[in-house]
């Protein structure tokens, strides 16, 4: 059971191991700690990190569809675009060919019909 210390308003500010800071003792459970814990929990840099990075594939991702409407729409035209990011689209383009492909083909490539 950890010790509370409280501000003038009755809040908890902090909590010990001991009672050498603070003489009020709660269960864990306790409401008022529960609150103050999910108050003071805070995310942390690599999951700032993380949630970026799952970000930037999700950006990438809505970046490729419209660079391809615009190329369908007769907006840009695909070689408008750098030779650099050309290459980068026909490779994705092709790994994501090659997975449709994997998840389309149920038989085994032994098998034929």
């Amino acid at each position: 059971m950890p010790y509370v210390k409280r501000n003038a308003h009755g809040h908890i500010v902090s909590l010990h191991a001991t009672a050498e800071e603070a003489s009020e003792q709660l269960a864990s459970e306790h409401p008022d700690v529960e609150q103050f814990l999910a108050k003071s929990t805070l995310p942390t840099p690599d999951a700032y990190k993380r949630a970026l990075a799952e970000s930037d594939q999700d950006i990438a991702r809505v970046t490729e569809d419209l660079i391809h409407l615009l190329i369908n729409k007769n907006i840009i035209l695909f070689t408008d675009l750098p030779n650099i990011v050309q290459q980068k689209l026909l490779d994705r383009e092709r790994l994501r060919s090659h997975l449709q492909q994997q998840e389309d083909n149920f038989l085994d490539d032994s098998e034929l019909l």
